[in-house]
């Protein structure tokens, strides 16, 4: 599989989905990850519930700058992700 087929399968993915194998295929690339929102308690109808978000992630690239590219030619604004380097997953 080549290497944007293997990026095309985890795109929308959060990083915490990952297998092992796809970790281990990631290592050395970086990914544009949404910016982060901490879980917060919200009051529904009188009811406390939970929000929680994952972060997804929305391109993989040899660079930051590849990352910002496909997020613009998604229609995307780069200012709302962050891009992170990733290292082997152990």
């Amino acid at each position: 599989m080549s290497g944007e087929d293997h990026a095309k399968r985890i795109i929308g993915r959060a990083p915490e989905e990952l297998s092992l194998p796809e970790r281990l295929q990631l290592a050395g690339k970086w990914m544009a990850l949404e910016l982060y929102s901490p879980t917060r308690l919200m009051e529904v109808a009188g009811s406390v519930e939970i929000e929680l978000k994952q972060r997804r992630i929305r391109a993989v690239g040899d660079s930051a700058l590849d990352c910002i590219r496909q997020l613009e030619q998604a229609g995307l604004r780069p200012s709302d992700y962050e891009f992170t380097l990733t290292g082997p997953p152990y």
